[in-house]
């Protein structure tokens, strides 16, 4: 029995040196306890049902959360278990408490789901990359449909239509870029990703959704590193000259462009050229180039050690250029899926914004619906590759400004009333000053692309009574074996 209202020192007493939280109906009281949580019933009866780290939970699984973790409830606390999948009763050990829910290790399952597989990936249980190999690729798509209607009901109350998941044929060896961190380990050097929620690094050899050229230059590059980082180095502690690396391949060249991350002054530029070269020998004709991105407390630059610094990629009819610090679509094969989508619900426009442009990525394809095409984006080397992408392909009625994309209404007193909006921003989505922006601009169509459907819900409830319809949603699976979701969707002026 407890107290319905607990005295913190008798707490203290009784549970020296922990954190204990109590939720008694609707009041929660926050004690110096870190490891137990206390859930009282629904009745305002003062027997409850605790909790500690270590505990381990027989929990039958109702749901993927949106990180893809299964999510069950043990005594009506909510845990959500990684690997877990749902219509399975798993036993699972308690690792971290919260005010709300629980995080547990899957221990063992005594049911288990018909689309459950086998992830072919040697490091998948420790590598936080991907969340979804352990389950079919057709539940992934069925899942992300869900995840979408569920995401904008849910925090929009956006009823439109969302269709099938559009997927890949061979849903490995997509991504054409990825940033991996270098350690060192009882003197070897290690480079790959972070183990899921730390920052330890799982050295690997191989990684399936990667092209096969990133895997190779990352091979190189440990090699490299670890052929300069001497035994003095070891014996003395001194750090990685090198703290990661973002690889870039191309689909159309089978080129991989190297930049090495480092804090390293102007002192050491003669070793990271020696270095750079070194990764050229290794790679051959498979290098497009090496540039140094040294990132300071004035700020971050970037420097060519070896070769060009950009890449060269197509996504048929056009080609594209990307340099190291451009954004790029990270799957080169379901681009084109995604940009033709694109352009269908953009129809055939006199002009048309295309907001956060990068290099130009839907601007080339709008080009061929739309009578003139006005890119913007805020980042010079950005907008310089959008120029150079426009006069490769030989189009003449695109324009790219460099410009916030909440600055539109400059372009509107220019004369430039588009009859379509395009919105791609980042992850956090677009700023209510954008929003009201693109109002005021009154497109008879919006385009917004989304990889968050959270922040995509929220951004279209904010359009809805200002005049836009919502008319249909269309997932894209542009990140196959992981929990994110790209959505294209079509908005029309009431």
């Amino acid at each position: 029995m407890f107290p319905s209202r607990p005295d913190p020192e008798l707490w203290q007493e009784n549970f020296p040196g922990g954190k204990l939280i109590i939720y008694f109906c609707s009041a929660v009281r926050e004690l110096d306890f870190p490891g137990y949580t206390l859930v009282e019933k629904k009745a305002a009866e003062s027997e409850g049902v605790m909790f500690k780290i270590g505990d381990v939970q027989s929990v039958e699984i109702a749901d993927l959360n949106h990180q893809g973790e299964g999510v069950g409830k043990a005594a009506g606390f909510v845990l959500f278990v990684p690997e877990a999948l749902p219509g399975e009763t798993v036993t699972a050990e308690i690792i971290s408490l919260h005010k709300s829910h629980a995080y547990a290790r899957l221990l063992s399952r005594e049911s288990s789901s018909p689309h459950r597989v086998i992830p072919p990936c040697p490091y998948y249980n420790l590598c936080g990359g991907c969340q979804l190999q352990h389950l079919s690729y057709e539940m992934q798509l069925v899942w992300k449909q869900k995840r979408v209607a569920a995401s904008l009901q849910r925090i929009g109350k956006i009823e439109a239509p969302v269709l099938p998941t559009c997927g890949m044929p061979t849903p490995y060896r997509y991504r054409n870029k990825a940033r991996v961190h270098l350690a060192v380990d009882q003197g070897r050097v290690t480079a790959g990703f972070y183990e899921t929620q730390s920052h330890r690094v799982i050295d690997i050899e191989d990684c399936l959704v990667q092209h096969p050229v990133n895997v190779l230059a990352i091979n190189t590059v440990r090699r490299v590193v670890q052929e300069q980082y001497s035994n003095k180095n070891v014996r003395t502690g001194q750090p990685l000259l090198v703290t990661a690396m973002v690889v870039r391949a191309s689909f159309a060249t089978g080129q991989v462009l190297v930049t090495l991350e480092s804090a390293a002054d102007s002192s050491t530029l003669s070793r990271l050229k020696q270095l750079a070269q070194a990764i050229s020998v290794g790679l051959k004709d498979r290098l497009a180039g090496v540039v140094l991105h040294q990132m300071g407390k004035k700020g971050s630059r970037y420097t060519i050690l070896v070769g060009q610094p950009f890449l060269e990629e197509e996504i048929s009819p056009f080609r594209y250029r990307i340099s190291s610090q451009s954004f790029f679509q990270v799957n080169s094969i379901q681009a084109k899926v995604l940009f033709e989508q694109v352009t269908a619900y953009a129809a055939h426009p006199r002009t048309a914004f295309d907001l956060y442009c990068g290099t130009g990525n839907f601007a080339l394809y709008l080009s061929r619906v739309a009578e003139h095409v006005i890119g913007v984006d805020s980042a010079s080397s950005t907008i310089a590759d959008a120029k150079k992408n426009a006069a490769t392909n030989g189009l003449h009625n695109l324009e790219f400004i460099k410009s916030l994309a909440e600055d539109i209404p400059a372009l509107l007193l220019k004369g430039e009333h588009p009859k379509t909006i395009l919105l791609d921003p980042p992850r956090k989505g677009c700023s209510p000053a954008l929003l009201d922006a693109v109002v005021a601009a009154k497109p008879e169509r919006i385009v917004y692309i989304s990889c968050d459907p959270a922040t995509l819900a929220r951004d279209l409830a904010y359009l809805s009574p200002k005049g836009y319809l919502t008319q249909e949603i269309q997932p894209i699976d542009m990140f196959p074996q992981t929990s994110h979701v790209e959505t294209v969707v079509l908005m029309s002026r009431v």
